[in-house]
């Protein structure tokens, strides 16, 4: 298991960060990984801010951008 914190540079909020897989681990000492999860973070919190249609056009495009990177990952393997 491993702990990150990330502060947005604004101190508008703050995540603590569990994760319990050596993959996920990993990925939370990538050198982008604070600015990835600020951006996932601010995203979130704004969609969810303006409400209306705002969350489901985020989690389209969140969904389309998961499957090409999936896509993408595959076709890596091959």
């Amino acid at each position: 298991m491993a702990r990150h914190r990330v502060i947005d540079d604004g101190g508008r909020f703050s995540v603590q960060l569990e994760v319990r897989d050596p993959i996920l681990q990993e990925a939370i000492q990538h050198e982008n990984a604070d600015d990835v999860i600020k951006c996932a973070m601010i995203i979130a919190l704004s969609v969810l801010a303006q409400s209306g249609p705002w969350p489901g056009a985020a989690l389209a495009s969140m969904s389309s951008f998961m499957t090409e990177m999936k896509t993408s990952l595959i076709a890596g393997l091959h």
